[in-house]
């Protein structure tokens, strides 16, 4: 449980961070280019690629974190599958015999 926990907290971190770091540096460009050239076109152009590229890192992280764990059930599943099998071949083996 403390495993799952520490996990679930490193992957929040890590989406938070991924998503702010992409906006800051988009906006911190677009404030210098504003500055640069003495306009303020940048700054919405900017902020929406920024936003977009947060979203994408975002969403390819939670996608990796989700495969790992797919990978993860799909084994134990296969695991808990094989031990039923050879508990019913016990049961019958069982049954069988007077």
């Amino acid at each position: 449980m403390k495993n799952t926990i520490g996990k679930s907290l490193t992957m929040i971190l890590q989406i938070g961070i991924t998503m702010m770091v992409p906006i800051f540096l988009c906006v911190v460009i677009a404030v210098w280019l504003n500055s640069l050239l003495d306009t303020v076109l940048f700054m919405p152009i900017f902020l929406i690629l920024g936003i977009g590229a947060a979203f994408r890192n975002a969403w390819l992280l939670v996608k990796s974190y989700t495969k790992n764990d797919k990978s993860t059930e799909a084994e134990a599943n296969r695991e808990i599958r094989r031990l039923r099998g050879e508990a019913e071949k016990k049961k019958k083996s069982k049954g069988q015999q007077p």
